[in-house]
């Protein structure tokens, strides 16, 4: 029996729905900055209220009354925090001076948003010429070398670990001006050449990335079909580990391409109830892994509800319970809070008589790791175990960390937002950015690793191109499966019913 279903961006804002009911569910402490909550969060403005940076800023603050030039450091000699024009300085190599490296991406990653990289990259310049012509001795050739060698490495460290800062024209055209002013012999040009190389590299494998993603989001007929005949991942003869390795293929290849540069200009950008919403080409990375969460998640609900045999329904939940454990074992949060997701829609709960053949003690432990109370505090409890291992691995397999993403977006969200607000005389936290830097520099560990697992050529194929059904097909294949039992049921697939029988009068 199969009926006609066209899918369209419906379907995508429907499967949505999945990836909110998660993390509207999750609760955080908010900063003395914010205003009154909004659907249980703090509402914190998506732009800094001052601009240490700009004069014109709008605030009780002036630029007069920053203190601009000095730092504060704390007991243990760490800097907390420091104004503009200190800031520079620290951020800034010379001749004389190279910044550390833990302190360059720190200062990147936050100075943002206040100061583009554009501008960043203009200053830069600027200061590399001014470095030149400060004074007579600033023109031999070990000068050149030294000033050379700790731009070098600065530059080095922003291609490496933000090189999508470079995708605009404007910024590698001035990334070659500033080679060509700093770089004096054949060997600095040959490695100037192959930073770019590499980072030119890097470039055209997002905008390949990015072009295969659009192409898959085209739209297409979807046949909604109940088969007899048990199909899917239960009947290809792999195991449940072997799935779960191609899923951390999957998640992987979609959470590295994701930059610390799109990451942040979500954070600026979204309120807390809408992160992951906005579609900008400074951010569609994120966008498209969000996606994979909701197709995953439907994905699953799919593969049970499409079985008209009720033991073939309990093979496939047992299968995806198996499949969930076997995500945590590996380290794959991600997928695991899809699974459970899928497997948790009303369209599938709802199924009494299938349940009642399915081990619910198994599923109570996948359940228990998206329980929301205490702000998830089973699911920080096992990845910081997985984050012990991998910290402690020998080998390869043991060094998976994927986290749950929409989570891991709220946390970095609240740290960052509190770090934007100036204190008193107009300094910037300094502290703050380095525990948001932090945070990134652990995600950056965890999304480059190369995945160690076999890839399953087949597996790979169904999981990412299979059908999946909105949540209006899988309800009613719910209903024809079991048939409604409460008014408030038969009142649901009444208008599923209605709504299906206009479709069809639409289209012919």
């Amino acid at each position: 029996m199969a009926i006609s279903s066209s899918r369209s961006a419906n379907h995508l804002a429907i499967g949505k729905k999945k990836y909110d009911q998660i993390m509207m569910a999750s609760s955080y402490a908010t900063p003395s900055t914010s205003s009154s909550p909004v659907n249980g969060f703090a509402s914190i403005s998506p732009e800094p209220r001052f601009n240490p940076f700009n004069s014109s800023s709008e605030s009780s603050l002036t630029i007069n009354s920053i203190d601009s030039q000095s730092c504060v450091y704390g007991e243990d000699g760490m800097l907390m925090s420091a104004g503009p024009d200190a800031l520079w300085k620290k951020l800034l190599p010379t001749q004389d001076y190279e910044p550390p490296k833990k302190l360059v991406f720190t200062l990147l990653l936050n100075l943002r948003a206040y100061v583009s990289p554009a501008e960043m990259m203009q200053k830069l310049i600027q200061n590399c010429i001014f470095e030149q012509h400060t004074s007579l001795s600033n023109f031999n050739k070990h000068s050149h070398s030294k000033l050379f060698e700790h731009v070098f490495e600065f530059v080095s460290e922003w291609t490496t670990n933000i090189p999508y800062d470079f995708r605009t024209e404007e910024m590698r055209q001035r990334l070659s001006e500033l080679f060509s002013l700093c770089a004096t012999d054949p060997s600095q040009h040959r490695r100037c050449a192959k930073l770019t190389e590499n980072l030119n590299r890097i470039l055209a494998k997002r905008d390949h990335y990015e072009r295969a993603m659009r192409n898959l989001e085209a739209p297409y007929e979807v046949q909604v079909e109940r088969v007899d005949q048990l199909v899917g991942l239960t009947s290809m003869g792999v195991t449940a580990q072997v799935v779960a390795q191609q899923l951390a293929h999957i998640e992987l290849e979609r959470l590295s391409m994701i930059g610390v540069d799109e990451i942040v200009q979500t954070l600026g950008s979204s309120s807390l109830e809408t992160l992951g919403e906005h579609n900008t080409d400074a951010s569609g990375n994120i966008k498209y892994y969000i996606k994979w969460f909701n197709q995953l998640s439907s994905f699953t609900a799919t593969e049970i509800l499409k079985h008209t045999k009720k033991k073939h329904r309990v093979r496939c939940i047992e299968f995806f319970i198996d499949l969930g454990k076997e995500c945590i074992n590996i380290g794959n949060f991600n997928s695991l809070m899809a699974i459970v997701a899928g497997i948790s829609t009303q369209a599938v709960t709802r199924l009494k008589k299938t349940w009642q053949r399915v081990e619910k003690a198994k599923l109570e432990i996948l359940q228990h790791q998206l329980n929301p109370s205490g702000n998830f505090v089973s699911y920080r409890a096992t990845l910081n175990a997985a984050i012990w291992r991998f910290e402690g691995a020998k080998n390869d397999n043991e060094r998976v960390i994927i986290p749950f993403f929409g989570l891991l977006l709220k946390d970095l969200y609240m740290i960052h937002r509190s770090s934007l607000e100036p204190l008193p005389n107009g300094q910037l936290k300094i502290a703050m950015f380095a525990q948001f830097a932090q945070h990134m520099t652990n995600l950056i560990q965890w999304k480059d690793r190369p995945c160690p697992f076999k890839r399953n050529t087949s597996v790979l194929q169904y999981l990412l191109l299979s059908q999946t059904y909105s949540d209006n097909d899988l309800l009613n294949l719910s209903f024809e499966n079991e048939p409604p039992e409460t008014p408030s049921e038969r009142e649901q697939y009444k208008k599923l019913t209605e709504n299906k029988s206009d479709s069809s009068s639409n289209k012919s």
